[in-house]
């Protein structure tokens, strides 16, 4: 029987294999587990497992170790040979695992269910389903630092905040008695989440023992005083009141959508706010939270609609507006994603803003529904989504007063009272470090201004730095150059605060925190501020730290090289662009260059096909794996070339574009690469255009764009030959006879790889020689010249081994183990194609890893190994949904047609690829299309029809040259 393996990490770490639990004795090998497990069926870094191992400053020899342990947890796992549960990525590991081996996957799905529930019954049950699945505490007894501060924390509330939506449900259903006994061992052991109070007096309430519901809030009391010095929320003051006065109304019945961020799990104080609020939503109008950035509107409005969702039993709408984005959400698309969310369907949503007005007005009339809009810009923005009724409510958030919004009720935002903000950060770095050092937690509290911004950046710095004592990061803070905000209750907003922080620095770190405001990187490694101030490493990271100290930079984390990154909140970078007065263009120039400095060396050790960098004198890239660099820094790159495009450095934008195209096509980053080509192209000088259409024309032919692909080739080799750059123009013949290959014309094929030939003998390319004799082989391959195939294919691999070119000796591999297909010698294939498929892994490159299952799949269907075959397809299938490749689903449809247990489903799959391939330019798959739908009715018992598509089948693949085949299925004809 095959082993089915299980994980538990929902208490403590279970191993369960085929229904029976096995335990891991070995303490670091469960901590690798279980940091997989958290990232299951995604790659996990090596740093961030390292980190879990060992801590924040791993060994050297950290790595290999982390291999062997990796190496000792197959073994356990009985993974060694397949490594289908743990698999190796350029940058990691990970563990692939379905929803059913894994209870934490169950968890997230049931939870993601139940808010898609579409009715409350639905909601309480899969909540319920969801909350049973834990044993305990998550992943107790697992030794890792990072761990418990990360996902065991924001696991366990995941598992408070489901308990507490189910309580919401069960209470809403009527059901009080039925979870009494629950709530009181609930609350005996979270004494301190007072939602668990409030709703185990609510239960008692609504089942009339009013005296135990007001002892319920008397203990609660006792409580939050004793261990936090505050009282009892408004909500539950609120209920508090209602016991008192003997009221019994209905709860409402939730029906409607309920879009609701997840309640705020530490939120804290707005006490007066938060009853003025909630009053005022239970008898609707429109009501506004304004006030500056970081004083907490958002949280505050998040909370308050949680608190209010049982007077709006028809559903609670949310949608983030994006005013302080470059680009907020206007009214047509808002309106659209409402009325969506209200059940219309995209045809019937009108195309007009004032129509789409009246109908959502019109679905809002007389339904009791909350509208929360969050970030609001102005009162233009939201006033088309308001609900227009007094059946519902509008909350608004907005940095702005919106004065001019009609009737709306405002309620100003100011800094926590200092009881509110200890809450605060009590909540974020947790009780025992506040209860360690109460003096230097308040004096935070003090020098934060008890803005909720600052505490939370604060509390941030803890928990990112588990390792130093509250009174280190107050004594950062005692001194006010270094703070955000000012020590007064005042007019105080966040760029006042900030400006106390930016004017108390000297004036090379206010240029540096200019500067790097400028730019528009989502994350920067510490070498950013060298270019830009022009100072050695060293000098440019103490720059930087300095910021992070002052609290106008954030640490963001390690990447996967190990490379300590920051990065800057939005807030800061736009109060650092405010205060800028450099010239973008010319500040930034210094940088982009070392952007295109590093990814020119980087470029040099990738792998290339149908186009190589010129020989430069380049200095060593020593940044380690080329292709790893790439992956670490993407976004950043990506975003240079767009800004450096944006500030008129065109020939930069163009030539980073250009050294970036390699790494894209090894990892598969079409999209990606799609755009920044084009913006290459519109901005690059006129000598750099023909390798960007040559680029392009790459990029449309691994898309399957065969005539975009021909005419960028062409256009490519028109460019080189005018500018005498035989090089370039060698690889652009070679693109336009890959691409007569693509289309079945192989007389032009050849016609084109032996201009290519030419021209790369004359110019001492000996890696294009062997691309083109790659590609003759195929060529010959198909037109059944198959000594001829083998002696060029056998030339090709000789060379790339002389070269050490791997990418090119991938190539020929794979069509010799193809070659030996067709000479039926399939153990041979299949081995040459193991080999290619390895070294795609190796190289990191999931396009042609794709391709190459598909080419050993089609060998073990030959053979007869069609369980392996199966497997092969299903993982190049993963690859071609997710990248929709459509080429790439058409020949696993086309040989999971000849695997198919019935015709009819034979017939079916043959179909879907023949009606998929006459969307493609490419007579040859549509030759091959015809002969599987042949096959597939002859097993149906259809032969009239089957012999008819024989023959079309024929007539196309001789038409195409594609001799070896059409010989093949003549034999099989016979």
């Amino acid at each position: 029987m095959q082993r089915r393996w299980g994980f538990r990490v929902l208490g403590s770490l279970q191993v369960i294999d085929s229904g029976r639990v096995v335990e891991l004795r070995a303490a670091k090998q469960r901590v690798l587990l279980a940091a997989l497990l958290m990232k299951a069926n995604a790659p996990v870094s090596s740093y961030e497992l390292m980190e879990h191992l060992w801590g924040e400053e791993p060994s050297g020899a950290a790595r290999a170790t982390l291999q062997t342990y990796v190496m000792r947890l197959r073994q356990s796992l009985d993974d060694l040979a397949d490594r289908k549960l743990v698999r190796t990525w350029p940058t990691g590991y990970s563990i692939h695992v379905d929803d059913d081996q894994l209870d934490l996957l169950t968890f997230q799905r049931l939870r993601a269910e139940a808010r898609r529930a579409p009715d409350l019954e639905t909601e309480a049950r899969l909540l319920g389903e969801a909350a049973a699945l834990w044993r305990g505490p998550a992943l107790d007894q697992i030794s890792s630092l990072r761990m418990e501060q990360t996902d065991v924390q924001r696991l366990n509330e995941q598992r408070w905040e489901v308990l507490e939506r189910r309580n919401d449900a069960e209470l809403q259903l009527g059901r009080h008695d039925q979870i009494v006994d629950e709530l009181r061992s609930l609350v005996a052991q979270h004494p301190l989440r007072e939602r668990f109070w409030y709703q185990l007096m609510l239960a008692l309430h609504r089942t009339g023992q009013q005296a135990q519901a007001l002892d319920v809030f008397r203990r609660a009391s006792e409580v939050l005083a004793d261990e936090l010095g505050i009282d009892p929320n408004a909500e539950l003051r609120a209920l508090h009141m209602e016991v008192l006065a003997g009221s019994s109304a209905p709860i409402a019945v939730q029906s409607g959508p309920s879009w609701l961020p997840p309640a705020v799990g530490d939120f804290s104080g707005r006490s007066d706010e938060v009853v003025r609020l909630t009053a005022g939503l239970r008898s609707g109008g429109t009501w506004t939270i304004t006030g500056p950035g970081g004083v907490g509107k958002t949280s505050l409005a998040v909370h308050c609609a949680h608190v209010v969702r049982d007077a709006f039993p028809d559903g609670q709408l949310y949608l983030n507006l994006r005013g302080g984005e470059q680009k907020p959400v206007g009214p047509a698309a808002a309106l659209d994603r409402l009325l969506r969310g209200l059940g219309v369907s995209g045809g019937a949503i009108p195309s007009s803003v004032e129509d789409r007005v009246d109908l959502y007005r019109d679905l809002l009339s007389d339904r009791r529904i909350l509208v929360v809009l969050d970030n609001a810009i102005n009162e233009a923005q939201v006033r088309p989504l308001l609900p227009g009724t007094t059946s519902g409510a509008a909350l608004v958030t907005s940095r702005a007063a919106l004065a001019g919004l009609e009737a709306a009720h405002v309620v100003p935002l100011d800094v926590l009272p200092s009881t509110d903000a200890l809450a605060l950060l009590r909540a974020a770095v947790g009780e025992a470090r506040i209860a360690a050092e109460p003096v230097a937690a308040q004096a935070i509290v003090t020098y934060c201004g008890q803005l909720p911004l600052a505490l939370r950046v604060a509390a941030a710095r803890l928990v990112a730095r588990p390792h130093w004592q509250l009174a280190k990061l107050a004594g950062r803070l005692s001194d006010e150059r270094r703070r955000f905000d000012e020590l007064s209750l005042g007019d105080l907003d966040v760029r006042a605060s900030l400006a106390l922080s930016y004017d108390g620095l000297d004036e090379s770190h206010r240029t540096a925190f200019r500067l790097l405001s400028l730019v528009d990187t989502p994350d920067f490694p510490a070498w950013m501020a060298s270019p830009l101030l022009g100072l050695d490493l060293d000098d440019a990271e103490d720059h930087v730290e300095a910021l992070v100290d002052a609290r106008l930079v954030d640490y963001a984390g390690r990447d996967s090289l190990g490379q300590v990154r920051y990065r800057l909140h939005d807030l800061l970078r736009a109060f650092g662009r405010e205060a800028a007065d450099e010239d973008p263009a010319v500040a930034l120039k210094a940088l982009f260059e070392q952007w295109l400095d590093l990814a020119t060396r980087a470029d040099v050790e990738l792998p290339h096909q149908a186009i190589r960098p010129e020989p430069l004198a380049l200095e060593r890239f020593d940044l380690g794996d080329a292709a790893e660099w790439f992956d670490a820094e993407w976004q950043n790159i990506h975003a240079v070339i767009t800004q450096a495009a944006a500030l008129g450095l065109g020939a930069l934008a163009a030539e980073l574009t250009i050294r970036s195209a390699a790494f894209c096509d090894l990892r598969a980053r079409f999209d990606d690469w799609e755009q920044i080509n084009e913006l290459g192209l519109s901005c690059a000088p006129p000598e750099r255009k023909p390798i960007l259409l040559q680029q392009r024309g790459i990029l449309h032919g691994r898309l399957h764009r065969y005539v975009e692909a021909s005419a960028d080739f062409a256009a490519a080799q028109e460019g080189f030959a005018l500018a005498g750059d035989v090089w370039g123009e060698a690889y652009a013949w070679y693109g336009m006879g890959w691409m007569h290959e693509w289309s079945g014309r192989s007389a032009e094929a050849r016609e084109a790889h032996r201009e290519a030939m030419t021209r790369f003998v004359a110019s001492g390319n000996p890696h294009g020689e062997v691309e083109v004799l790659c590609s003759l082989g195929a060529i010959e391959r198909r037109a059944g010249g198959l000594a001829a195939a083998q002696e060029y294919l056998e030339r090709a691999r000789r060379i790339a081994r002389q070269l050490g070119d791997e990418q090119s000796e991938l190539m020929a591999t794979l069509e010799l183990g193809r070659l030996h297909q067709f000479t039926g010698e399939l153990e041979m294939s299949a081995a040459f194609l193991r080999s290619s498929l390895a070294a795609a892994q190796k190289l990191g490159d999931p396009d042609f890893a794709a391709n190459m299952r598909v080419f050993l799949a089609d060998t073990l269907i030959r053979s007869r190994q069609l369980p392996l075959a199966e497997e092969q397809l299903r993982q190049a299938w993963e690859y071609f949904e997710e990248h929709n490749d459509q080429h790439g689903r058409i020949w696993v449809w086309r040989l999971r047609s000849a695997l198919a247990e019935t015709p009819e489903e034979a017939v079916r799959l043959a179909t879907l690829a023949m009606d998929q391939v006459r969307e493609m330019d490419s007579p040859p798959e549509f030759g091959r299309s015809l002969r599987v739908l042949g096959d597939a009715l002859e097993r149906a018992g259809r032969l009239e029809e089957a012999r008819e598509h024989w023959r079309q089948a024929e007539e196309t693949l001789t038409a195409a040259g594609f001799q070896a085949e059409v010989d093949e299925l003549r034999l099989a004809m016979s």
